[in-house]
């Protein structure tokens, strides 16, 4: 089964009634601090028996006679339907009475009078008296969209099955209840990293982070036999050595020059310690626990979540994450959503942040923004609407696309063609055609071709490699003349590498839908004349100009909209391409309207270009270092 939503009422900080909606993946819960992100997460794990509400746990300003209620909704699936349906009521069939029944002898019939009122038939000696209706046994009531609900208050403060979508009978709710999934609360872990460890340590529950290790590194199967040193052993180790070294330099961006390395200490090699080669430090090998705070708690998170996932593979199976960003560099946090990538495979997580890093780029509809009101804790379900403001007023900082942290870059010539590539990058991964880790890359307009050069030339000198996305035009060939006379050298070492569109192929012809397109066209057009900004030109007839928006083969179809659009004003002016792409965005969320084939072309040709890796970690133990 799958959480859907979490229904809360009178809870901490919530006051009314508040829905929590839950992705079938990840959740991110956005706001500053004391804002009810924790609270919600609480309400969460009190799906698990041993998670009482506490009297204080009820809303300060509630009436007295309220109680606290919290309702959590599955979605069932066909597995569960099936067990649900072997806990409905049994239909037994009607019974067969194989003798034929013998002739009764016939009687006058007898109308009674309101003197002589029917009476019941005696119940002769030897006969049994009349069946009574057999009343059915009690089930559960019916909810819609095939959803098992629960529900927790605090008058009695127990979890109960409040509906299920089908017939189910009452005495089998522990059954039911037996389905819950285990919610488990991560914390960042406020220990140190332990270095070494003997067989019994490791398989108790406080060393869990050192049980991912040797998940990791593929020693868990044979611990029982590692902890003594041999010839054997000790090249099992090594083995072990290799394969945490080969996964961790493939996916830890700030360590990919470690090298990892078990060996035996202890008496006859009943203890293994795990040490570092840092070509940093020539004198000696370094330990976990020496280095950065932030590693640590790193490498203790992301091991703790890999072991518990191994050892508890279909129990715990809602993993709820409070800050999982503190103390980590912005770099690690984008690969910890990474890794929450892989772990979403097996379970469903939720996640608070306040930091930008932590925000889903790759699938803006998981991000929610909780805030605090007059009204006590709300949220905000869509906040990727109105170009974030709800999270940008939340965290009070101005979403950049990414450019402080990545150091592949896309140079494209407008804003517009910003907008309609990250639509068209969604819309794939969406439907499984792209695998692009969106923290991976930063997208930059040069404003105009007068600037494309320059900006060119700036980021080439921070170090970043870049691909220069250049329309098929004549426009964009010049450009391309320009970057090959004034970066020839970083042509030739690939730090500049140029992507130009098919032959008269722009942005909006590759990665934008027509018709929404010329919806978003004719919504822009109405704009700037009922907000009037522009004045219409009179004896249009504007159905027959929308359809005019088309794409030819002598011309980019962002030319065709300048062209088309500059004439239905007095004076002429054409629409802002901007203006139209901001339109197109907006009509675009939420609609299923199909790309032009090209677009998983040319995005797949540019994710090579700039060798950007998937969204998932192919193992869940990756992290980057922090100095």
């Amino acid at each position: 089964m799958k959480l859907k939503k979490l229904i809360v009422k009178n809870y901490r900080s919530i006051k009314q009634e508040e829905t929590l909606l839950v992705d079938d993946r990840v959740t991110i819960l956005i706001g500053a601090n004391d804002h009810g992100k924790s609270n919600l997460l609480a309400a969460l794990q009190c799906l698990n028996d041993d998670k009482k509400i506490d009297p204080d746990d009820k809303n300060w300003d509630s009436p007295d006679s309220s109680s606290v209620e919290i309702k959590w909704h599955f979605l069932a699936l066909d597995e569960t339907l099936e067990k649900l349906r072997q806990l409905g009521p049994k239909l037994e069939p009607a019974p067969v009475d194989k003798e034929q029944p013998k002739e009764q002898p016939k009687e006058t019939p007898h109308t009674p009078t309101a003197e002589q009122p029917e009476q019941a038939s005696p119940v002769q000696e030897g006969q049994s008296p009349p069946a009574q209706p057999e009343v059915p046994p009690p089930t559960f009531p019916i909810s819609e969209n095939n959803e098992i609900i629960f529900l927790r208050d605090s008058s009695t403060n127990i979890v109960k099955v409040a509906a299920l979508p089908l017939p189910v009978l009452v005495s089998n709710e522990q059954s039911i209840l037996s389905m819950r999934p285990r919610v488990e609360l991560f914390e960042s872990p406020s220990g140190n990293v332990v270095d070494q460890i003997n067989l019994q340590q490791l398989e108790e529950p406080k060393f869990e982070f050192m049980q991912g290790i040797f998940h990791l590194a593929g020693l868990w199967d044979v611990k029982k036999e590692i902890f003594t040193q041999n010839n054997t052993t000790s090249k099992l180790l090594d083995a072990a050595s290799t394969t945490l070294t080969n996964l961790l330099n493939d996916r830890w961006n700030q360590g990919k020059e470690l090298k990892w390395k078990f060996k035996h200490t202890g008496n006859n090699g009943d203890q293994i310690m795990l040490e570092i080669e840092d070509p940093a430090i020539s004198g000696r090998y370094t330990r976990p626990s020496l280095r950065s705070s932030g590693f640590r708690t790193y490498f203790l998170l992301s091991m703790i979540i890999y072991a518990r996932t191994k050892n508890t593979p279909n129990y715990s199976n809602i993993l709820l994450f409070d800050e999982p960003g503190t103390y980590l560099h912005p770099a690690a946090q984008l690969d910890l959503q990474r890794s929450f990538e892989v772990i979403a495979d097996e379970a469903q997580i939720v996640y608070t942040t306040h930091s930008l890093f932590l925000v889903s780029k790759n699938y803006p509809q998981r991000n929610r923004v909780v805030s605090k009101t007059a009204a006590g804790t709300k949220i905000d379900q869509k906040p990727f609407s109105r170009n974030w403001k709800s999270v940008r007023e939340s965290l009070g900082i101005l979403l950049s696309n990414n450019f402080l942290i990545a150091d592949k870059t896309l140079l494209v010539e407008g804003p517009s063609d910003i907008i309609y590539f990250l639509d068209a990058v969604r819309k794939l991964k969406s439907l499984g055609s792209l695998d692009i880790d969106l923290n991976d890359i930063s997208i930059v307009d040069a404003g105009d071709a007068q600037n494309y050069v320059a900006m060119a030339k700036i980021m080439l000198s921070e170090g970043r490699n870049i691909v220069a996305l250049l329309d098929g035009d004549s426009g964009g060939k010049k450009l391309q003349a320009q970057l090959e006379k004034s970066c020839a050298a970083e042509l030739d070492t690939k730090k500049l590498q140029i992507h130009i569109l098919p032959d008269n192929k722009s942005s909006e012809d590759i990665f934008a839908n027509l018709d929404i397109l010329k919806n978003a066209t004719r919504k822009a057009y109405d704009k700037l004349i009922s907000d009037d900004i522009r004045v219409a030109k009179t004896g249009l007839n504007m159905d027959d100009e929308i359809n005019k928006i088309a794409t030819t083969t002598g011309s980019t179809l962002g030319k065709t909209l300048e062209k088309i659009t500059k004439p239905w004003f007095d004076p002429a002016e054409k629409i802002s391409k901007l203006l139209i792409a901001i339109l197109y965005e907006d009509l675009r969320e939420d609609n299923t309207a199909p790309l032009p084939t090209e677009a998983a072309i040319e995005t797949n040709k540019i994710k090579n270009l700039l060798n950007l890796r998937g969204e998932k970690s192919k193992e869940t133990g990756v992290f980057a270092e922090v100095q």
